[in-house]
């Protein structure tokens, strides 16, 4: 039995490159999940300004009178 082994090593040359079209569909899909993302965010996050609580206006309190 001999330590060599007929198995060629993996090299960077051997490894191809991802096609267009998978790496169209990788892009869009992240685009589109990013967009997801921003618009769930903004409709969790959005408040309507007729239904936010108005701050009391502040009265003076004996300040001025006499």
């Amino acid at each position: 039995m001999s330590a060599h082994s007929s198995a060629t090593p993996t090299t960077a040359a051997a490894i191809t490159p991802v096609p267009e079209r998978a790496a169209a569909a990788i892009l869009g899909s992240m685009i589109a999940m990013i967009l997801l993302l921003v618009g769930i965010l903004v409709q969790t996050t959005w408040m309507d300004p007729a239904s936010a609580s108005e701050i009391p206006p502040v009265e003076a309190a004996g300040y001025a009178r006499r």
